[in-house]
This record gives C-alpha cells, sequence and structure tokens, in this order.
C-alpha cells in the first residue's frame, strides 16, 4: 500500500502542472473550453495470467485512474505463449483459462510488446515505431503530457439489445487517415493469476478486451471540419462473438484449449477510439457500459 501511495504521490506532483483545472481557459482569447472535447487516455496493459509481475502493472493504472478519473481508461490484452497460455487439465485444476483474442494475438504482432517483455503496455500509441513500448513505470508521465493536449473529436456511444451507436464530433479542423475501433471488455472476471509468489485463485481480473467488433476508416474523407458529426452503426451478437473466442483457443491460439467463455453480460463495456494509421496515435478514446 506505502508503494501505491507513494506512485499516487509522484504522480500528483509530475502532474500538477499539467493537468487543466476549471474553469477551462483558452490561452489564447481567454474564452471558456468545451468541456464535452476533454482528453481520454487509453492504456493498453499488455498482460497474462501466469506473469507474477503484471498485477503491479494493473495496479499502476488503478493508482492513475485515482488521479484523473474517467479520463483514464485501461484494457488489459492477454498475450504470449509464455504467459498466457492456459493450463490443460492435464496439468492443474489451476489457470486453464485462455484469455487471449485473435486481436491480442495480431496487437502484439505488430507492436511487438511481448517481445519486449511483459508487464508492458502503450499510452495513446504514442512513441511508434520506436518508443511505444513503455514499462508500467513510464506511463504516469506519458499520460501526463497528453493530458495536456486538446482533443479534435468528441465520441459519444449508445446501445440497444442488438446494436452500439457512436456519434462523433471534430472539436477542429484536421486532415489525415483516421480509423475508428470499436472493443469489448470484461471486467469482475474472477479466476487464477500470479501475483509475486502466490498464485491468487480469485484474482479480480478488470479491463480484459473480449471482442473487436470495428477497425475501419472514420470517414471517406481525409478532411474534417469543425463541428462536423459523424455516425457510425454497428450491429453485434454477444454469443457469436463469445463463440468465435472459444473457436480461436480451440482451434487457432497456439496451446489454445477452448475454454474462453462464460462472458457476463452484465460486466461488459465498450471502448470506441480513433486513431492515426500513419502514426498510431490515439487521438481520442471513450468509454461505456453495455446496456444489453
Amino acid at each position: 500500500m506505502k508503494k501505491y501511495l507513494a506512485i499516487i504521490c509522484s504522480i500528483m506532483i509530475f502532474s500538477s502542472c499539467d493537468k487543466v483545472e476549471g474553469p477551462y481557459m483558452n490561452d489564447t482569447n481567454i474564452e471558456p473550453i468545451d468541456t464535452t472535447y476533454l482528453k481520454k487516455i487509453l492504456i493498453e496493459d499488455f498482460t497474462g495470467h501466469l506473469c507474477p509481475n503484471c498485477p503491479d502493472a494493473a495496479r499502476e493504472i488503478e493508482a492513475i485512474h485515482d488521479i484523473y478519473g474517467d479520463q483514464i481508461i485501461g484494457m488489459a490484452i492477454h498475450v504470449s505463449t509464455a504467459f498466457a497460455k492456459p493450463y490443460h487439465s492435464s496439468q492443474a485444476p489451476s489457470f486453464q483459462y485462455d484469455f487471449r483474442t485473435q486481436w491480442g494475438d495480431d496487437w502484439d504482432d505488430i507492436y511487438a510488446i511481448s517481445q519486449a517483455g511483459l508487464p508492458r503496455g502503450m499510452v495513446n500509441r504514442i512513441g511508434y515505431p520506436d518508443n511505444h513500448k513503455l514499462g508500467k513505470d513510464e506511463w504516469a508521465s506519458i499520460v501526463a503530457q497528453e493530458l495536456s493536449k486538446q482533443s479534435n473529436f468528441k465520441i459519444s456511444i449508445n446501445t440497444t439489445v442488438n446494436s452500439i451507436i457512436l456519434k462523433s464530433k471534430v472539436s477542429s479542423n484536421i486532415s489525415g487517415d483516421f480509423n475508428i475501433v470499436v472493443c469489448l471488455t470484461e471486467s469482475n472476471i474472477i479466476n487464477w493469476q500470479k501475483d509475486g509468489g502466490s498464485n491468487v485463485e480469485d484474482y479480480q481480473h478488470n479491463h480484459v478486451l473480449r471482442s473487436v467488433l470495428i477497425d475501419e476508416p472514420f470517414s471517406t474523407s481525409t478532411t474534417y471540419v469543425s463541428g462536423q458529426e459523424i455516425e457510425t452503426i454497428i450491429s453485434y451478437d454477444l454469443a457469436s462473438l463469445e463463440q468465435f473466442n472459444i473457436d480461436y483457443s480451440s482451434n487457432t491460439a497456439v496451446l489454445g484449449n477452448g475454454n474462453a467463455g462464460g462472458w457476463n453480460t452484465d460486466n461488459i463495456s465498450i471502448i470506441a477510439y480513433i486513431y492515426n494509421t500513419s502514426t498510431k496515435e490515439i487521438m481520442q478514446v471513450e468509454e461505456s457500459i453495455l446496456n444489453n
């Protein structure tokens, strides 16, 4: 506990000059800034249930979240055969769940995170292609830098029983190639986790990547005008998405076992973000509970 209080204090000291507090004044014309465009940050935590140091990274995200609140959005991505493979029943009754996904494995191939050693992650994917693979102790300083930026986009999320409606608004003129991504994550998953020297049977896994619904161009244009609104509607079927993960674990994932189901719809969230396809930088991110 003392360790994480120290981390929190150090974050507060480091970021006290960077965090924008009310009344949100614009340095140029001294007019209030629209707080609906508040910058939000995605921390992608590449992890594994067999990684004994990975719970420290999860606790680091919570410590940063305690400072900045809902401006911080976490995603736990279980990757690698060394730290995320499931045990088979012949090995032990523990660690038999397969948290891996096709998308997490694909991202790990693209960004080479696990090759650098876990736990490790990305903050808004800043620094790609050379300086994006960050240790947990580097996250807080990058978060503070990112929060000093003004967001070019706002994202709002609404859901029905079988669709997700995204309404995105442009806050300032900008040009570039951007994609929009919509993911599902699940929290409050009680399962095994190595934590230091302990094997914890009832560890609470949060923000676990479950599925990616889309990763597609934000619009047909590369020029965006302040005030422009773009709507994206995605249909989904949770049972089919869950079965896809089961099949991936059974048939494709290295050393998979098919034990990848059991989703609890009450604990699923939607994460949507817009990123620059050239730099990979995430421009804005939003999270909402799935109202299914």
